[in-house]
């Protein structure tokens, strides 16, 4: 097995910082990912790639030429999210308000760390490598506009690869899992509606936040009493609207949340049961509730042969202490949605080192990650890259 982008990566690694650092410094919101797109576009074109801008320049899509028949696909994300960073760092978010809360700008950094190496061994390329920057994960689908620009066509890619610095995870493990690693995501949005009034004369309305309160507390029986324990779910309400005097009872009441799945199916039940709760309860209480759910993401489900190979590579490059097995998150990625074409592993990269405070939930305004091992997740994917065609067995 070629190891030899390793040892590149450990070269390297104070030039993917850098490029971590500058990424950091400068974030863009979801669709805003202009400059970035352009530092990227420059960089791999310099370094031989065929590269494609996206609609708006807010996506790259790069491909580099093997001489065999393979095509790995390999994506990083770009945007960052609308939140106010700590003080105190030197390589703090310059653009107030927007932050890289949740290490966009490390899987930036580390893949043009591995596109760089995989173009100083181009010669010894066999898979065609396509190389996906994307815009737009944190809410906005951007995996799906780069499918509908050709992210995974002409040629037709065979798998695909992406990973994520994990502030849960120890520094330097490299987390796999076969199967489910990530949630179905979908949105809530509740509109109850009843009769407004005077706060002395509650007999003479009929008060949404009463109702609403109730519908609130009957949703938490879906994951304790319709869900199979083995199975996993989570319904959350995370914001009420409803009022705006003590006195007051109001005609309506907004409330908006999530619901999240590690199943399809267990997904339609959750949905369903929501929407049977919330008007049912209302009308209990003599009001009405206008129901609304929206599907965001897909289950992120690893494909078992591309984690054996992701698997075997690691155990190469950093040997088998290093691996871990990750717990599942009920959090949600849009990678899904590459997973539903090809088959394909989402891997995590422990960067959680409570000495260098980077042990921090992600989208905290705290949120950092170790930096000293970068160069690690920019060794295992151009490693992945020069290694592809020796591993992959399907026809």
């Amino acid at each position: 097995m070629d190891t030899r982008p390793l040892e590149l990566a450990r070269q390297m690694s104070n030039e993917i910082i850098s490029w971590r650092r500058d990424f950091h410094m400068y974030p863009e919101l979801a669709y805003e990912e202009r400059r970035t797109s352009s530092i990227v576009a420059q960089k791999l074109k310099e370094w031989g790639y065929d590269v494609k801008l996206g609609s708006g320049e807010v996506g790259v899509i790069a491909t580099m030429k093997g001489s065999g028949h393979n095509v790995l696909a390999i994506r990083a994300d770009m945007d960052a999210l609308p939140i106010e960073e700590v003080e105190g760092r030197e390589y703090r978010s310059r653009v107030s308000g927007k932050m890289h809360a949740c290490g966009h700008d490390a899987h930036t950094a580390m893949l043009l760390g591995a596109a760089k190496i995989i173009s100083l061994l181009r010669e010894d390329l066999i898979s065609t490598v396509r190389l996906i920057f994307q815009p737009a994960e944190e809410g906005g689908n951007g995996a799906l506009k780069m499918i509908e620009e050709g992210a995974l066509d002409d040629p037709k890619v065979d798998s695909i690869y992406g990973i994520h610095v994990w502030s849960d995870l120890p520094s330097g493990k490299i987390g796999l899992r076969e199967g489910p690693i990530l949630a179905a995501t979908g949105d809530i949005t509740i509109k109850v509606r009843g009769r407004g009034g005077h706060g002395a004369h509650p007999d003479q309305t009929i008060d949404p936040i009463v109702a609403s309160s109730a519908i609130v507390l009957s949703l938490q029986s879906i994951v304790s009493r319709n869900i199979d324990p083995f199975d996993s779910a989570v319904v959350t309400i995370g914001s009420i609207q409803g009022g705006s005097a003590f006195n007051v009872i109001p005609e309506t009441v907004l409330m908006k949340g999530t619901y999240r799945t590690m199943r399809k199916e267990t997904r339609e039940l959750v949905k369903a049961r929501i929407k049977e709760i919330a008007e049912k309860v209302a009308s209990a209480y003599g009001a009405s509730a206008e129901v609304t759910l929206k599907d965001v993401t897909p289950p992120t489900i690893n494909n078992p042969e591309a984690v054996e190979i992701a698997r075997k590579v690691a155990i190469a490059l950093f040997g088998e202490n290093n691996i871990a097995l990750p717990k599942p998150s009920m959090g949600g990625e849009d990678f899904s949605y590459y997973l539903e074409r090809v088959p394909g592993a989402f891997i995590l990269l422990g960067t959680g080192n409570p000495q260098k405070g980077t042990n921090v939930p992600h989208h905290s305004p705290a949120f950092d990650v170790d930096e000293d091992v970068l160069y690690m997740g920019s060794a295992l994917l151009s490693s992945l890259a020069m290694n592809f065609h020796l591993l992959w067995r399907r026809e």
